[in-house]
């Protein structure tokens, strides 16, 4: 019994984890790049909404 439930393969977390890994996340996008554009996203959102104020 113990055997088979080692057997399953991508039903746990850890081999989900690195089928998702190798095969979905072909893009790669730094971290750095998100942040800027986040930062953008709300500079320009509070330019638009109150830019009298800034």
């Amino acid at each position: 019994m113990a055997r088979d439930k080692n057997d399953e393969g991508l039903s746990t977390s850890a081999g989900l984890v690195r089928y998702m890994d190798t095969d979905i996340s072909k893009i790669k996008v730094e971290p750095e790049k998100v942040l800027g554009i986040t930062f953008a996203i709300i500079v320009a959102e509070a330019l638009l909404n109150y830019g009298f104020l800034i």
